[in-house]
């Protein structure tokens, strides 16, 4: 009995990682290309369409690890988005928009993971999770920068190459991410404090629906059919 039941919370954890890491996957393929097209070049969420998705990514990172209860299917869930991402490689080949895109995604599930295990929030919505959140898309800003130094240009070679691209990312794409993670959980905080002022509940078993094995297939199938779908457009 004890080997069963250690089985089929394994299962469910592979279900559920799967499940959120489709969901990012989704999430990189439809916001990340409509934050993309050329007319948000003008608005500036075309440069800084990280702290725009990335906030995104952080709340199903957290949902992940919350209903898991391990910090290390996080970085699992990372390499299955990052995986279907590389899926784009069927449409336009194996190159550097395809993989770089897919190791940044690892680095991020990599940081908010190592941040989940240093604060180990017990609920998504709290300031555990937001420091998690300020943690470790600071570590991924600047983890970024020093990707892009070793293969372009140094972004710290000079002051003023500093001043033009690492302030950018490190402080103002940064503190977007950081304001917008800050929204977004404020936003769901009141809504759920409004709910349990009205007596309102929901009689749904959401962590059922998502270990199920159907729901993480289906899941996973659209994510690649977008993924695929929208690079071939």
């Amino acid at each position: 009995m004890e080997e069963t039941n250690k089985k089929q919370l394994t299962l469910k954890m592979i279900m559920q990682i799967l499940f959120w890491g489709a969901a990012w996957g989704i999430v990189e393929a439809t916001l990340g290309t409509i934050l993309h097209l050329p007319g948000f070049e003008g608005t500036g969420l075309y440069f800084a369409s990280s702290a725009v998705i990335l906030p995104i990514a952080y709340c199903l990172m957290a949902n992940c690890y919350k209903r898991t209860g391990t910090f290390y299917s996080v970085f699992l869930m990372g390499l299955v988005a990052a995986t279907i991402k590389l899926s784009v490689a069927f449409v336009i080949g194996f190159i550097d928009r395809v993989y770089f895109p897919a190791i940044y995604i690892v680095i991020e599930a990599l940081a908010m993971g190592g941040a989940l295990a240093i604060f180990r929030p017990t609920n998504v919505i709290s300031l555990k999770t937001f420091a998690s959140i300020v943690v470790a898309n600071t570590t991924y800003q600047f983890t970024y920068l020093v990707i892009r130094s070793l293969t372009s240009a140094n972004v710290f070679a000079n002051m003023e190459i500093w001043s033009q691209v690492g302030e950018k990312y490190l402080f103002m794409i940064n503190g977007l991410a950081i304001l917008y993670s800050f929204a977004i959980g404020s936003i769901a905080f009141g809504v759920i404090k409004l709910a349990q002022r009205l007596n309102f509940s929901v009689k749904f078993n959401f962590n059922k629906l998502v270990s199920s094995p159907i729901t993480a297939g289906i899941a996973v199938a659209l994510s690649l059919a977008l993924t695929i779908g929208l690079a071939a457009i």
